[in-house]
């Protein structure tokens, strides 16, 4: 005998069809604490036209005639799970709804209530056709907040209101470019942030941006603790070009807290994060072949004062205030391209263009700062030195001279610097210097490199360390790396052992072997002036000074 069976409609919770089924920027304006109602059914209607209700229906109202607080009355008594309206809902309405518990939600005003009404209806029968088909819906609606020039931080906002989650977008130097915290994580939310600008903190599987490992562009869930709260995320590279420019990251208060639905926004707003950075980038690519023309312009000397702050007002830079001008070059074996120093100084000058004018030209960067600081060289200084140690993070085995030239009080005078500021960068890639060079510093180096001087210099050298030389070109003792720290640490024995990772009485059979060598004593004051500046000769020389 034949056995018929039946299948009952599947039950979800209000919050669940909300996510699921109802358009982005929907919102609950009223009866929040119910949204754990389950929704067996939905069903559309006028407020005139009090529709047939057997309880846990959703539903959808469509604009028209009638008193809408006797249709919600109705629903109410009804046992419906909720209503929706296209467009905000009055005060009068929500307060309404509130009084009889009915959680009221506002659909975005362009929704059409037919289609929601199939929507939830075929999320309830077919689940993963509806998955499918919402797919397709998502990312038709973020693109079209792409195409409305809607930027990061309103599609950043409008993914944290649609899956009530925190939201994070980042750059390839895990640096926020925007974020949005679900109202249950704004007391961590400084925690999260910091946690995730930690490179160590990002899944293995997404360190390599070059290499991204196939099941990690769907995207790779971890849990994590901040401000000694468990915490889950959800995050996949935005990916341009077949390379990541970045990264989508989804944070919820537990590792169950995803599904299918998250997954599905995720990997679409990773798509339309790709387009706003690729916008963004075009745009940037405009602006700063206009600065670099200007700045060329500026150092030929064929803008006018008045041409030249004219032209700087188009971008909102003051060239009234004074400048130091920095001049910054890759050198040694493995040097990384020209644009990769370029990209790291334009990624840490984000946020304070009007600070900076730059321009890539002839294998140097040119760079002009001006900042609020009273001691303007000692805040080029700091900026230079960050830019050095965000180089020695990204490019571990590149080295980087950077020099810095005088103040420039004046337009005309922004030649001047550059030019100081291009012998201090040639004097630190010279003496293999890893920190910055300030032009004014440098006068004994200025002496140094004459080429007229050139052979006293280096009789001096020979006669100073000639012996030593020798010695460490056939032992490789490392004798000489051992005097030039002793000399950057004052002489001090403990900080030269620190700087060399090495035992105090290790320096000091180095040093004695040093002293034999050379047949020089380092207690005398004159010898050690003459052995530091030997060295200092033999760096010159031997970069081809």
């Amino acid at each position: 005998m034949l056995a018929l069976t039946f299948t009952e409609t599947p039950v979800l919770t209000l919050l669940e069809v909300c996510r699921h089924a109802l358009p982005l920027n929907t919102s609950v304006v009223a009866g929040a604490q119910a949204t754990d109602r389950n929704v067996r059914w939905a069903v559309s209607a006028e407020p005139h036209a009090l529709p047939y209700l057997e309880g846990g229906e959703l539903v959808v109202l469509i604009p028209g005639e009638g008193d809408l607080g006797v249709f919600l009355q109705h629903c109410a008594d009804a046992g419906a799970a909720a209503v929706a309206i296209p467009g905000p809902a009055d005060a009068v309405t929500a307060a309404a709804a509130d009084q009889l518990h009915l959680p009221l939600l506002s659909l975005p005003k362009d929704s059409r209530p037919r289609e929601v009404e199939r929507s939830v209806i075929n999320l309830l029968l077919n689940r993963q056709n509806h998955l499918e088909r919402l797919n397709a819906q998502i990312g038709r609606q973020l693109v079209r907040l792409a195409s409305e020039n809607a930027g990061l931080e309103r599609i950043t906002h409008t993914l944290a209101q649609y899956i009530n989650k925190g939201v994070v977008v980042q750059d390839k130097h895990l640096r926020v470019k925007h974020s949005a915290a679900s109202p249950e994580l704004t007391g961590v939310w400084e925690g999260v942030l910091d946690y995730l600008k930690e490179r160590r903190h990002l899944p293995e599987s997404l360190q390599d941006r070059h290499k991204l490992a196939p099941q990690a562009l769907s995207g790779v869930q971890q849990s994590f603790e901040a401000a000694s709260t468990s915490l889950a995320r959800l995050v996949v590279p935005i990916i341009n070009q077949g390379v990541g420019r970045g990264y989508l990251s989804f944070i919820a208060p537990h590792e169950h807290a995803y599904d299918e639905v998250d997954t599905l926004v995720l990997n679409q707003g990773a798509m339309v994060c790709a387009l706003e950075m690729a916008r963004a980038k075009a745009i940037s690519e405009i602006e700063k072949k206009l600065r670099g023309d200007f700045l060329s312009s500026l150092m030929a000397g064929t803008l006018s004062e008045a041409e030249a702050q004219a032209e700087a007002d188009r971008w909102g830079h003051d060239m009234s205030a004074p400048h130091v001008g920095l001049v910054m070059t890759w050198y040694g074996d493995k040097r990384p391209s020209d644009r990769r120093l370029e990209t790291l100084v334009n990624g840490l000058v984000a946020g304070r263009e009007k600070q900076v004018l730059s321009h890539l030209r002839e294998n140097e960067l040119r760079l002009f700062f001006t900042s609020d600081a009273d001691d303007l060289v000692q805040a080029a200084r700091e900026f230079a030195e960050e830019i050095t140690r965000e180089a020695r993070k990204e490019f571990r085995q590149a080295k980087i001279a950077i020099g810095i030239g005088p103040v420039a009080t004046r337009i005309w005078d922004w030649q001047a610097s550059y030019r100081e500021a291009y012998k201090a960068a040639d004097i630190a890639r010279r003496l293999a210097s890893e920190a910055p060079l300030y032009s004014g510093d440098l006068d004994i180096y200025t002496l140094l490199v004459r080429p007229d001087f050139r052979d006293d210099f280096r009789a001096l050298r020979d006669k100073m360390i000639g012996n030593l030389l020798k010695y460490e070109e056939r032992q490789r003792a490392d004798l000489l790396q051992t005097l030039e720290a002793f000399f950057q640490c004052h002489g001090n024995h403990n900080q030269t052992a620190a700087m060399l990772s090495v035992h105090r009485n290790t320096l000091f059979y180095r040093m004695n072997r040093i002293a034999e060598i050379t047949g020089l004593d380092l207690n005398q004051p004159d010898v050690r002036l003459a052995v530091h500046l030997s060295l200092k000769i033999h760096r010159l020389l031997d970069s081809g000074g």
